[in-house]
């Protein structure tokens, strides 16, 4: 399967192909440079992640080469939320981030896999998802929810609505990987990727 991530050029996106030996260097065959997106032919990648941070002007100036690719069969992974509404459907909502939950002895991050049957669950624990998380994907038709919080607004959803699959979460692995903070980002980066990489296949 062949994958791109679009970056932003940041130092923490340069640090992500670095990280593990190079480990994230195997997943995607493709860096895509933001400002350059809109000289991309994406219709060549089966995937393209959208990594987090990216700069708000640029997705909303791309938006109608997103959407192209997903009705035309793409599939699109979105790291971190979004800023702007660059999709249809697509709203997210920032929240307050709880970064200090882990120092207090016996304490935990609320969220929870709506069903524990979803095929993420063969790949993921829901403790490999547990850093922090920015905000949530408002109540919407178009999607499936996944992992939730304690009131069940969606962390990690998936939408069905177009040709192709959109991925979301507002969690940010690939921020942290970079940064070289938070371990767990690094088996759910992994972990996520191949679970996409399977539903993927089994939609073929």
């Amino acid at each position: 399967m062949k994958k791109a991530i679009i970056v932003g050029g940041s130092f923490y996106h340069h640090y992500l192909f670095q990280a593990c030996e190079g480990r994230f260097n195997t997943i995607f065959n493709h860096k895509i440079y933001l400002p350059d997106l809109y000289k991309e032919d994406l219709s060549s990648f089966d995937c393209v992640v959208i990594s987090s941070r990216l700069n708000p002007k640029f997705l909303m100036q791309n938006a109608n080469k997103f959407l192209e690719y997903i009705d035309n069969g793409g599939h699109i992974v979105l790291l971190g939320g979004a800023e702007v509404e660059f999709l249809p459907h697509l709203h997210y909502q920032s929240s307050e981030v709880n970064f200090w939950w882990w120092v207090h002895k016996g304490a935990d991050l609320p969220m929870c896999a709506l069903r524990e049957e979803d095929s993420i669950w063969k790949f993921l624990r829901v403790d490999e998802c547990k850093w922090h998380y920015h905000g949530v994907f408002k109540e919407n038709e178009k999607y499936e929810k996944i992992l939730v919080n304690e009131i069940g607004e969606a962390i990690i959803c998936k939408s069905h609505h177009f040709k192709g699959n959109l991925y979301l979460t507002s969690l940010d692995p690939d921020f942290h990987i970079g940064q070289g903070f938070m371990p767990v980002t690094i088996p759910f980066l992994d972990k996520y990727m191949q679970w996409i990489e399977s539903d993927i296949l089994g939609t073929k």
